[in-house]
Parts: C-alpha cells; sequence; structure tokens
C-alpha cells in the first residue's frame, strides 16, 4: 500500500509508468492480508498517475486483494479509494474495482463528513 501511496503526488510519465509495471508482479505474490488502509492507500496512491495500460495492471494486481479484505471500511478509506481513481476511464479493470469496493462501502456504518462525499464522488468522475 505504501508504495503506491507514495506516487500520489507523481505525475503520469514514463518512470512512474515503469514504477507502476516493476511493481505488479509484486503486488500479485503478495500473500499479506491487506487491510482497509492497505487498500485505499494503493488506489489513492494512484490517483495521478493517469489511465494507463500499466496503471490499469496494478488495479487488476489489486483485484483479488480487494476482494479478500475483510475489514470494515471506515469514510476516509472508501473516500480515499474511489478518489484514487479519478484519472481512470470506465475500463473493465475499474469496473471490478469499483464492484469489489460496494460490499466494503455498503458495510460501512460511518456516517460520511461532507468532504468524504464530495472526494468519493470526484474520483468518479470519468468511470462512466
Amino acid at each position: 500500500g505504501n508504495s503506491l501511496y507514495g506516487l500520489q503526488r507523481c505525475s503520469d510519465s514514463q518512470e512512474v509508468r515503469d514504477v507502476l509495471a516493476a511493481l505488479v508482479p509484486h503486488i500479485q505474490k503478495c500473500t499479506d492480508a491487506f487491510a482497509g488502509h492497505n487498500v485505499s492507500n494503493s488506489i489513492y496512491g494512484l490517483q495521478r498517475c493517469g489511465d494507463s495500460q500499466e496503471a490499469r495492471g496494478v488495479l487488476a494486481a489489486l483485484l483479488p486483494h480487494i476482494q479478500k479484505c475483510s475489514a470494515v471500511f471506515n469514510e476516509k478509506e472508501i473516500s480515499d479509494s474511489l478518489n484514487g481513481l479519478q484519472r481512470f476511464a470506465g475500463t473493465q479493470e475499474v469496473r471490478e474495482v469499483l464492484a469489489a469496493l460496494v460490499p466494503h462501502i455498503q458495510r460501512c456504518k460511518e456516517a460520511f463528513k461532507v468532504q468524504a462525499v464530495g472526494a468519493s464522488l470526484y474520483g468518479l468522475q470519468r468511470c462512466g
């Protein structure tokens, strides 16, 4: 989660895409259980990477971890996860990640603050 979170300030570049491509096999091999903050930090870190094949590869690699995550997400983890998708179009990988996030959103019992609502919806602007 923190490897991708660190990319949040990096704009889309070939170097960033190379890093994303290099991380995919490590994400796929990771056997640790992801907590809500691991999922949200990972997706949030992609917010400026752009909708590239490499970034979609990272989403595809994260998908099983999101699906297996049994943690109950809080409103910040949900809003950060959705906000991290802001540069992605409605590709298959994005739709699958969104579908995997739905049960986590439904299990959240926390009332969303207005900032979390705005960040969540802002992240969905291109996912159509």
